[in-house]
């Protein structure tokens, strides 16, 4: 449906819980990845797998690395649950995919695109059928979890 190169299933795009953490950000213009400091600035950002240089992050955000809240609010979506974790992985992936492959893209729409399509599959209710079906493949074991369960259950 959203025409993306079929390669990029084959390409090992994988989730890497090493990249991805809660608080980053993705900028909607650039699609790049931010993490922004207590002032909201922009302290580092990467497009694809690469980090940016300085230089680029004063180039594009008027060589202050902020943004006014306004503006902040409109390109930045803030990526800060689990499920935020994914999307910020596939976003990456996906920019650099089109970078080391050198297919011409427009940032803006992908972000669109990988946002609106995770966020279609889970309202959908199909991301928790799959997981349901394999529960397995997607969940690791915790063995405090049946106790803080039944304790919740316990208490009402």
């Amino acid at each position: 449906e959203k025409q993306y190169p079929s390669e990029m299933l084959d390409a090992g795009l994988k989730f890497d819980p090493n990249f991805s953490i809660r608080g980053l950000a993705v900028d909607r213009e650039t699609g790049w990845i931010c993490h922004l400091s207590y002032t909201h600035k922009v302290a580092v950002a990467w497009e694809g797998r690469t980090k940016l240089s300085r230089q680029r992050l004063m180039d594009e955000y008027s060589g202050k690395r902020a943004l006014n809240p306004t503006l902040r609010k409109k390109r930045l979506k803030p990526l800060n649950d689990l499920f935020s974790m994914a999307e910020c992985c596939l976003i990456a992936d996906t920019v650099q995919f089109f970078k080391d492959m050198n297919i011409p893209f427009c940032p803006r729409n992908a972000v669109v695109d990988i946002l609106g399509v995770i966020g279609s599959t889970h309202i959908s209710g199909d991301f928790h059928r799959i997981v349901a079906q394999h529960p397995e493949r997607y969940l690791e074991p915790q063995p405090h979890l049946k106790g803080v369960l039944e304790k919740l259950k316990k208490s009402g």
